[in-house]
């Protein structure tokens, strides 16, 4: 009777073991953590690690033990993929899979866990964590950067203002010198420029620019230009052309004067004192660009004029700022700049009449043909 009590102990020790040894006891450290920042430049490698009593406490891969890494984006449904023995960690064996690239290109998280099954029995165990102990599913975030080199095309059309040399394009981003050195662009013919400039995998894909010209000497005005590159794998941007100074722009590419538009500027000095010349001066070359200004012709008593002629073709709106300047055009007047526009709704001719600093006008507004520049110069021998 003894005998058969200790045959029987020794078979349920038996069929213990053997139970034991066919049961994963543990699976768990993962890592990347839970919370992780993740870049869509490459695969995302996930590490699990699995213990079982008897098989993994020896070296090498444990037999008869599978893993498969499942993933999940914010834009796309779970995909499970097989794991890989990876390396002995101590008692447990570590296992390795990846998110592919392609799964994270576009999305803002990715979610993960892992599954390990004991082929001996069909049994599974999920992963009880990461290394700090967050549990599954465990999400990484993926920051928004170009998963791919991307050539950027930029685009310049002078509109009208001169450069000394080529101009260049300068931004925050690195590939177009961080503010510091900018990027020779290459003359297309006429005003227009461009150059081509790649920004590399893994860039901040928001940037800001501007342009500089005169051999990449000299800044052009206003605030900076912004651009958010794609992330979604493109590798090949063209800007939409630029106008250097924000002007309107020509160079074919905008809308442009269908005729010639004339306006003739008067200012009237009655009982202002002053000397002659008077000159007009402003933001646009037929005003100087704000140089020397021109002559205005004298069309009545105390009233000068100067007429301005914007050219078919011109890029429009053309948006101009001007005053008056006397005492042999050296005095500015004191009033704020002066505005009009001017685009296809314009006339074909017309005159636009101040009173010098604005003050009261005893001028009775003349209209005359515009005076040719013979004529002007001959107001001035």
């Amino acid at each position: 009777m003894k005998r058969l009590l200790l045959a029987v102990a020794v078979l349920a020790t038996i069929g213990m073991t053997t139970n034991a040894q066919a049961t994963i006891g543990w699976a768990g450290n993962v890592w990347p953590l839970y919370g992780a920042s993740v870049v869509p430049t490459g695969p995302v490698t996930v590490y699990a690690q699995v213990w079982k009593g008897g098989v993994t406490d020896s070296p090498g891969q444990g037999a008869g033990i599978t893993a498969e890494l499942r993933y999940t984006t914010d834009i796309a449904p779970m995909v499970a993929v097989p794991m890989v023995y990876n390396a002995d960690i101590g008692n447990n064996d570590e296992y390795k899979g990846d998110v592919p690239q392609a799964a994270l290109v576009g999305a803002a998280w990715v979610d993960v866990t892992v599954i390990f099954t004991d082929t001996t029995d069909n049994t599974t165990f999920e992963v009880t964590g990461d290394q700090q102990g967050h549990v599954p599913p465990l999400r990484y975030f993926v920051t928004n950067v170009t998963p791919v080199p991307i050539d950027v095309t930029f685009t310049l059309c002078m509109s009208g203002t001169a450069t000394n040399g080529a101009p260049c394009v300068i931004g925050s981003a690195a590939e177009i010198g961080t503010w510091g050195t900018g990027v020779t662009m290459n003359s297309l013919g006429g005003e227009l420029w461009q150059v081509t400039v790649t920004f590399a995998a893994g860039s901040n894909p928001a940037f800001e620019y501007k342009y500089k010209k005169d051999g990449c000497v000299d800044w052009e005005c206003c605030g900076n230009r912004a651009v958010t590159l794609p992330t979604d794998g493109t590798n090949s941007v063209a800007l939409a052309a630029d106008s250097y100074n924000y002007a309107p722009i020509g160079c074919g590419l905008g809308e442009v004067l269908t005729e010639d538009k004339v306006v003739c500027l008067q200012v009237c000095l009655s009982g202002v004192q002053y000397t002659a010349p008077v000159c007009a001066i402003g933001s646009v070359a037929q005003l100087s660009n704000w140089g020397a200004g021109v002559p205005m012709a004298v069309v009545g008593p105390d009233l000068y004029q100067a007429c301005i002629t914007f050219p078919a073709g011109t890029a429009i709106p053309v948006n101009v700022e001007y005053k008056f300047k006397k005492d042999n055009c050296e005095t500015w007047e004191s009033v704020g700049n002066r505005t009009f526009t001017i685009d296809n709704t314009d006339p074909a001719s017309q005159t636009l009449t101040s009173a010098w600093d604005d003050g009261p006008s005893e001028c009775a507004p003349v209209g005359v043909a515009p005076a040719t520049w013979g004529t002007m110069k001959g107001l001035y021998r």
